[in-house]
């Protein structure tokens, strides 16, 4: 089943966004992908339409705006995925083989938990978890 993409244009007028032809091309890739990507990935999937440091400026912009969530897999750079769009989910990755899979959570009692235990906050906007281990596969080796 193919997803139906959304206007794309919209989405950056809305978020205070100019709808250049390089921005919408970057969340149409983005859109596409099934895991979160790194730059040196849509750098290659872009080629010249965007060149690396608006592309760098873009993604910055587009995570403190929630359009693009950096996420982090312990790889020593980041990777990026369209957020908009998406249920909130997490990600359990193989330390081995580097596979990534898709995890819906439900983390709103931990959250709770988490601010009422706080001493210092009264409110938590938003949190980023990763589950590290080793998949079916790497584990019959």
């Amino acid at each position: 089943m193919t997803k139906t993409a959304p206007n794309f244009e919209e989405i950056l007028r809305e978020g205070g966004y100019k709808a250049t032809p390089g921005r919408v091309l970057l969340l149409k890739t983005l859109f596409g992908e099934e895991k979160p990507v790194t730059v040196s990935y849509l750098e290659k999937k872009l080629k010249s339409a965007i060149d690396k440091v608006t592309l760098y400026r873009a993604l910055d912009s587009m995570v403190v705006s929630g359009v693009v969530r950096e996420v982090d897999f312990r790889h020593g750079h980041a990777h990026y995925e369209l957020q908009i769009l998406r249920k909130h989910h997490h990600h359990i990755v193989c330390t081995n083989c580097a596979l990534v899979e898709d995890v819906d959570c439900n983390t709103e009692p931990f959250v709770k938990q988490v601010e009422k235990k706080s001493k210092k906050f009264d409110l938590i906007s938003d949190h980023s978890t990763e589950f590290f281990g080793l998949c079916k596969n790497c584990t019959k080796v």
